[in-house]
């Protein structure tokens, strides 16, 4: 399947491009590459594909946190090496697979660091700050836990927490490397909706998944990776075919139509053929 091109959709242009992007991941010659993958306002992109695929190397470059052999990145129609620093978190949010808990800040600091682009010199928060710091707290049901100290939060709340990071950043992209992770089935549907809510306002989300039924059910279009290329890009119900998940992943599965949602259900065949 070739990637869907924007002027064949007829839809708002991408505000995050890549075009021909090319990582050398190894001295042997493997790389994450060339790929060419737009994020649109509205839309929920969602990268999957197994274990060193280059979901997360595609992830980090599309963030400018790595540099890329060939190829560009544009974010709003600009090369992503053109941004200054602060202008460019102004505008493009990330959240790693991991984020370390530092000792001694309570939830409410941490959070409220995300807005150091938006502040001056000194670093004070002022009233759109705060408001913004109390709309993620709010968002992500952090408000109980706002004077915690985030060292002895649970690896779900911790996870929470960079979360609503990303959203008091207020940015208009958001690349996120499983946000998913270490959430409770609850939590991952809450997460999803607050997603999908935050994209349908006119932000622009990218998301690296391995939940293929969760992708399916929340994402507008998937890009699916193996061995660093690019395998399958559309809609959802294009992209998931039984075959396509078995070339990527090696697995045999049975794709299902749920009934209720339309969204495919993904489960390995219990026979293995």
């Amino acid at each position: 399947m070739m990637p869907l091109e924007l002027a064949e959709t007829g839809r708002v242009e991408a505000v995050l491009e890549a075009r021909g992007l090319r990582r050398r991941v190894s001295d042997s010659g493997g790389a994450v590459g060339p790929i060419d993958l737009a994020a649109r306002p509205g839309e929920l992109l969602g990268i999957l594909g197994p274990n060193g695929a280059g979901k997360t190397t595609l992830l980090r470059a599309l963030a400018g946190l790595i540099p890329i052999d060939e190829g560009e990145v544009r974010l709003h129609g600009r090369a992503l090496s053109a941004w200054e620093g602060r202008e460019r978190a102004r505008a493009l949010g990330y959240v790693p697979q991991r984020e370390p808990a530092p000792e001694g800040w309570s939830v409410r600091a941490w959070v409220a660091q995300s807005r150091a682009p938006h502040t001056s010199w000194t670093g004070a928060l002022r009233q759109s700050d705060e408001r913004a710091v109390e709309a993620a707290l709010s968002e992500w049901a952090l408000l109980p836990l706002a004077g915690r100290d985030v060292s002895t939060l649970s690896g779900g709340e911790l996870r929470r927490c960079a979360l609503a990071r990303s959203f008091a950043q207020g940015t208009g992209v958001l690349l996120l490397d499983e946000p998913l992770a270490a959430l409770d089935l609850g939590q991952q549907v809450a997460c999803c909706r607050r997603l999908r809510s935050w994209v349908r306002a006119g932000g622009a989300a990218v998301a690296v998944l391995h939940d293929l039924t969760a992708a399916s059910r929340w994402c507008d279009r998937v890009a699916l990776l193996r061995d660093g290329a690019l395998v399958a890009f559309g809609l959802p119900e294009e992209v998931f075919t039984e075959a396509a998940i078995e070339a990527a992943f090696g697995v045999p599965v049975r794709v299902s139509v749920d009934p209720a949602t339309g969204s495919r259900l993904v489960v390995p065949s219990e026979d293995g053929a």
